[in-house]
C-alpha cells in the first residue's frame, strides 16, 4: 500500500462518507483495508479501490457497509457523560415536556447512535421524567452509517460493560438478564427505533422538516472536516422545531458557523438552540462561569473535553502547575494532537516524575500510536511507583492480550485480583472511566477463564 494508493482511500472514504481520516490514524485504516483485501481475495489493494468506486456493481453498497463498520468507532455505554446527562435530565427534557403538555408529542434524534446505548438512554430518562405517560407519543430515533452497530441496537441486548455508567436500579427497572446479556424490557423498546443512514445524505432521513425536538450528535463531527460538519448541520437546522435543541460533543462545534443556532451555556456543556418560537420560553442560560470555575468543574468531572480556547485563556492567565498541564494535555490528546499531547506530558514529569496520571496519559498515547513496548514500559513505571495501582496491572494484562503474550499475564492477573479483595464492590477504580471494582473482578474473572487457557 504505497502513499498515492492510500490518499486515493482516503479521498474516496471523505466523498462517500464525510469521513476525514486523520494523520495518526492512517496506519489503523491501512491495517482495515488491508483486512478486507484478504477477505475478498484481492492479491492487490488497487483491485479493492476499483470494487469500492464501482457504483454500480451490485457488491459495492455491500462493501461500503463493512468498511464503515471498520472505521467507525462502535465503543458506547449508557448514561456516557454524567455532565450532559444532568443537562438533558434537570433542564432540556423538563423545558420540552412543559412545552409539549397541550400536543403531547416528542421527537429526538440520536445521530450517530452507535450500538443504541444512547438514544436508550435518553428514553429511559424520558420514562423516569414522565412515569404516566398516558396519551403521550414519544420517539427516540437512533440514525448510524454501521449496519453491524443498527443490527446490535435493534436487538437490545448488552453486555455488563455497557453498564457502567448505569445506576444498578435503572438497570434493573429497564433491562431484564437473558442468557445473551440484558434485554431491553418492552416498554422502553416500543418508544425507540434505528436505521442505517449516512448523516450527509439528506434525501435519507425519514424525519419531516421542523419535526424533532431534541438532536442528540455526540462524538461524531470529529470525524468530519468543516465542510461536512456543516452539510449537516444545516439538516440538523432543518429538522428542529422552533425552540429545539442541539446536543454536541464538548468542544466539535468549536470555529463552525452555528446560526440561526444560539448557544447556551450550562457549567457541564454547550446546548445549541434554533431561534425563539413562538411559543414557550427557552431554557434560561446560567450566569457566566469565571475561568477559575471553569477549570476547577473541568478537574471535579474529569471532563477534559472543555473547549481549547479555555486551555489557551488559561494558559494565559494560570501558573504552569501540574493539574493545569495535565489538563492542557488531555485536551490535545483528545483533539488528535499527540505531539503536543505527549510534550505537556514530559513537562509535567519534569515537574513531578512521580505523576501518575501524566505517565497513564503517556502510556494510552503510545498505545494509539501502536508503539505497544513504551506503554508497557509507562505502565510498569507507574506499578513501580504506586504499586497498588490496580488499573495499570489491567491495562499491562489487555496489552500482553493484544499481542498474545501469555505468560506474563497469570502473575499480573492474581496481583490484580488480589489488590481488589477487600474493596467495596460500588467503589469506583480510578483512571478507568467508571469501572467499579465489582465490573473489574467480573471482566478479570472472564480473562482468567478464557484468554489465558
Amino acid at each position: 500500500m504505497n502513499d498515492q494508493l492510500l490518499e486515493q482511500f482516503i479521498n474516496l472514504i471523505r466523498q462517500q462518507t464525510g469521513i476525514s481520516i486523520r494523520v495518526q490514524d492512517k496506519p489503523y485504516l491501512v491495517r482495515k483495508l488491508i483486512s478486507r483485501c484478504r477477505a475478498l481475495g484481492y492479491q492487490d489493494p488497487s483491485q479493492y479501490l476499483a470494487l469500492l468506486a464501482n457504483s454500480y456493481s451490485s457488491n459495492c453498497q455491500q462493501e461500503w457497509q463493512h468498511l464503515a463498520d471498520l472505521i467507525t468507532t462502535g465503543e458506547s455505554y449508557f448514561f456516557r457523560d454524567q455532565g450532559q446527562m444532568t443537562v438533558l435530565r434537570e433542564c432540556l427534557l423538563p423545558d420540552l415536556i412543559a412545552r409539549h403538555q397541550q400536543d403531547r408529542t416528542l421527537q429526538i434524534l440520536s445521530a450517530g447512535c452507535s450500538t443504541g446505548e444512547e438514544a436508550y438512554s435518553l428514553a429511559i430518562l424520558l420514562k423516569e421524567l414522565l412515569p404516566d405517560a398516558t396519551g403521550w407519543q414519544i420517539r427516540v430515533v437512533g440514525y448510524d452509517l454501521s449496519q453491524g452497530a443498527i443490527a446490535k441496537a435493534k436487538a437490545g441486548v448488552y453486555g455488563r460493560w455497557s453498564f457502567r455508567g448505569l445506576d444498578s436500579s435503572l438497570q434493573k427497572r429497564y433491562f431484564q438478564a437473558t442468557g445473551q446479556g440484558w434485554e431491553v424490557v418492552p416498554s422502553l423498546r416500543e418508544w425507540v427505533r434505528f436505521r442505517c443512514l449516512n448523516l450527509l445524505a439528506p434525501t435519507e432521513y425519514d424525519l419531516l422538516p421542523a419535526s424533532v425536538d431534541l438532536i442528540v450528535c455526540r462524538n461524531v463531527f470529529i470525524y468530519f472536516d468543516s465542510g461536512a460538519i456543516q452539510q449537516i448541520l444545516q439538516t440538523f437546522i432543518s429538522l428542529l422545531r422552533p425552540q429545539g435543541y442541539l446536543l454536541t460533543g464538548h468542544t466539535e462545534l468549536q470555529g463552525q458557523e452555528v446560526s440561526p443556532l444560539q448557544v447556551i451555556s450550562f457549567p457541564e456543556s454547550v446546548v445549541y438552540q434554533l431561534g425563539n418560537g413562538t411559543s414557550g420560553s427557552p431554557v434560561p442560560p446560567t450566569p457566566p462561569l469565571t475561568l477559575q470555575q471553569e477549570t476547577q468543574i473541568a478537574f471535579s468531572e474529569r471532563n477534559y473535553n472543555n473547549t481549547l480556547a479555555l486551555a489557551q485563556q488559561g494558559q494565559r492567565s494560570q501558573p504552569q502547575n501540574e493539574d493545569y498541564l495535565l489538563l492542557m494535555a488531555q485536551i490535545h490528546a483528545d483533539q488528535g494532537r499527540y505531539t503536543q499531547a505527549i510534550a505537556l506530558s514530559q513537562q509535567i514529569l519534569s515537574l513531578n516524575p512521580e505523576n501518575i496520571t501524566a505517565l497513564f496519559l503517556l502510556a494510552h498515547l503510545a498505545e494509539e500510536q501502536q508503539d505497544k513496548i513504551a506503554a508497557k514500559e509507562y505502565l510498569r513505571r507507574i506499578i513501580f511507583l504506586s504499586p497498588n495501582t490496580v488499573a495499570a496491572y489491567v491495562e499491562l494484562i489487555e496489552l500482553h492480550l493484544s499481542e498474545q503474550e501469555f505468560d506474563p499475564i497469570p502473575s499480573l492477573l492474581a496481583t490484580a485480583q488480589m489488590l481488589l479483595q477487600d474493596r467495596s464492590g460500588d467503589e469506583v477504580i480510578p483512571l478507568r472511566q467508571g469501572v467499579t471494582v465489582a465490573m473489574l473482578r467480573h471482566y478479570l474473572a472472564q480473562i482468567a477463564a478464557k484468554a489465558i487457557q
